[in-house]
């Protein structure tokens, strides 16, 4: 088994988790998931891992995605959970919702650093800062504005 097939099992969820933050759309994440992987696979091996780098490249697959068709917003079909719990899957379903609407109002920006940032622990201020191509510092401000932001709009 290669690094990539390695990383791929154990990190798959996470990276569709950031894009479907991102995008709010369970099928255009997965399919971006599966596309960002073959990419890294035939542009830089298997055999060497660069988390920044294959977040870089989805992220750069989804804005592809996005100037080529309009993203559908409708949440509907993330929000279907099977557990046995009704009343706890109403609370989750509907703080998910509301979660997921007030980032697709946010800048795309505020989005995206929210986006990085919540949802893989392997990936660092110094990871997200090389994924969008700006300082370490300047992540940690925008971080702290998104953050901010995000929470005065679930007031």
């Amino acid at each position: 088994m290669t690094d990539l097939e390695t990383y791929y099992r154990t990190s798959r969820d996470r990276l569709y988790g950031y894009l479907l933050r991102l995008c709010a759309n369970a099928d255009l994440a997965a399919d971006l998931t599966q596309d960002a992987f073959l990419r890294y696979a035939s542009r830089y091996g298997v055999d060497r891992i660069e988390p920044a780098l294959l977040y870089r490249i989805a992220r750069n697959l989804m804005i592809d995605a996005f100037r080529k068709r309009k993203p559908d917003t409708s949440l509907t079909e993330l929000l279907i959970d099977e557990r046995n719990d009704p009343e706890m899957d109403a609370t989750v379903h509907s703080e998910f919702r509301r979660t997921l609407e007030a980032l697709q109002q946010m800048k795309a920006e505020d989005r995206e650093i929210l986006a990085l940032v919540s949802g893989d622990d392997e990936l660092g201020y110094g990871d997200i800062a090389r994924i969008l191509g700006i300082s370490e510092g300047n992540v940690r401000i925008r971080v702290h504005r998104a953050r901010m932001r995000l929470r005065e709009a679930l007031k």
